[in-house]
């Protein structure tokens, strides 16, 4: 499917994770000619799911939450006709924390305006004495304060160091922090880059008693996503390729030429956006073509997600966040999804998970699964059916100090070259979120330049 390179509406999507769907949907209602290649057979990206080969359940590449700050993938999945009952939702922020010997603490907004919504929540939160509490709140408000000139001056600066010069206990370090902070940017707290924590707390806790309220799959992330995308981005007048895979994406004089597939094909496009990974997109990228930061100097941080399937229930919440504990984020998927033929489950996440890629699966479980049962006394009761163990050790860039660097923006190097991903310039954090915005972002990129070039050309 060869397009005129004359044409400056059309455009070819590398990439069809959630930046490159909300790219592609962004242009069709533009009026733009897409087409989007995506190299597996689903859309979606890391947000899919598949079917377990011994149980039949559906389980998730991994856990993904979404909170009420998250009003752009809301939008985007009211767009493409998500269904209504595809997540449970909070009315506002409460989540359960857990100690290694599974007492437990709540911190729950409360229905006060903010900031005291959560000034209360920490108060009340029973794994901090009360000068740890106030050291939060206290921390958090610096935080939520922070401008673009500070935070710039802090992006160098571990968030470990920055809330010890500070005074901050190191129980509060350990127990609220890390809990909130690691699977909100994947990294320990002690590591994490301060302005996308500053914008984390900001968001998510501190203007208001919605923006944390969590959103959890009540489906298989493919049939909350990837499978309405699909169809949604068809009705536009997308052309869909799965299994598309590519090669390169051909510069010529004048910028972008073509996306030429490994099987030879070749699009011809003066706009190309490419929405995938920094280490995949050196690879079809000409050199001349890269920004002067390397992506892949921005790292990465790993995930893994473990399931466990037992004979009856074990615990007695939707989930739970964990310290001083190898489960970290603990979830009912049982509650969450509905009962099984394949057992009772529940889902452990683990971010920041560099120490469990290398580990055998059997033996990442089993640790879950000892954990599980000091946590939940039900478990002692139960079996183990079976288990599944899945890993990405490149699941997301790391979110450490100096990160800002190898962040793009969404225009690239060349003319009709764009950028998207959940690694670009967004503002956020790796998040679901942070990938819609950098593919409408791209998407408004292209087309002011290509209006432009157009308003421009009947002038001369």
């Amino acid at each position: 499917m060869n397009r005129a390179p004359s044409d400056p509406m059309s455009v070819v999507i590398v990439g069809g994770g959630l930046a490159g769907m909300a790219a592609a949907l962004k242009l069709a209602q533009a009026g733009c000619q897409v087409t989007l290649l995506e190299r597996r057979p689903f859309l979606g990206g890391r947000a899919f799911s598949f079917r377990d080969p011994e149980t039949g359940a559906e389980i998730d590449n991994g856990q993904h939450i979404l909170v009420g700050a998250c009003t752009r993938l809301r939008g985007f999945l009211d767009a493409i006709g998500a269904p209504a009952s595809a997540f449970v939702r909070q009315p506002r922020l409460g989540v359960t924390i857990l100690d290694p010997d599974g007492q437990r603490a709540t911190l729950a907004a409360a229905p006060l305006p903010a900031p005291f919504h959560v000034a209360a929540a920490v108060l009340r939160y029973r794994h901090l004495d009360l000068r740890s509490r106030a050291t939060v709140v206290r921390d958090a408000r610096a935080l939520a304060r922070l401008d673009g000139d500070v935070c710039a001056d802090l992006e160098n600066i571990p968030l470990g160091d920055w809330l010890s010069a500070r005074g901050a206990t190191p129980a509060s370090i350990s127990r609220f922090w890390d809990p909130l902070v690691r699977p909100a940017l994947n990294v320990a707290a002690g590591d994490a880059n301060i302005p996308l924590t500053a914008f984390f707390v900001r968001e998510a806790l501190w203007t208001g008693p919605h923006g944390g309220a969590v959103w959890l799959p009540s489906v298989g992330l493919t049939q909350a996503i990837g499978e309405p995308g699909r169809r949604a981005l068809e009705r536009a007048g997308v052309v869909v390729r799965l299994g598309g895979r590519v090669e390169e994406v051909e510069i010529g004089d004048h910028g972008i030429a073509a996306v030429r597939l490994r099987d030879g094909e070749r699009l011809e496009t003066v706009n190309a956006v490419c929405a995938i990974p920094p280490d995949a997109l050196e690879q079809i990228l000409p050199r001349h073509a890269q920004p002067p930061v390397g992506y892949t100097g921005i790292g990465t941080s790993a995930i893994v997600n473990v399931y466990l399937w037992y004979d009856r229930p074990v615990i007695d919440l939707d989930f739970a966040g964990t310290f001083g504990s190898d489960l970290q984020w603990v979830f009912n998927r049982t509650q969450l999804l509905g009962a099984g033929a394949a057992g009772h489950c529940v889902g452990v996440s683990l971010s920041a998970a560099e120490e469990w890629i290398d580990a055998p699966k059997d033996a990442a479980a089993l640790r879950c699964d000892r954990a599980i049962e000091r946590m939940f006394p039900a478990r002692h009761d139960a079996h183990l059916i079976r288990s599944a163990v899945v890993k990405e050790p490149r699941a997301t860039f790391r979110a450490g100090p100096g990160v800002a660097a190898y962040r793009p923006g969404p225009i690239g190097a060349v003319d009709g070259l764009y950028l998207a991903g959940d690694w670009t310039d967004t503002g956020w954090p790796a998040t679901m979120e942070g990938a819609v915005r950098s593919g409408e972002t791209a998407a408004e990129a292209m087309l002011v330049q290509r209006r432009s070039t157009t308003q421009a050309a009947l002038f001369r």
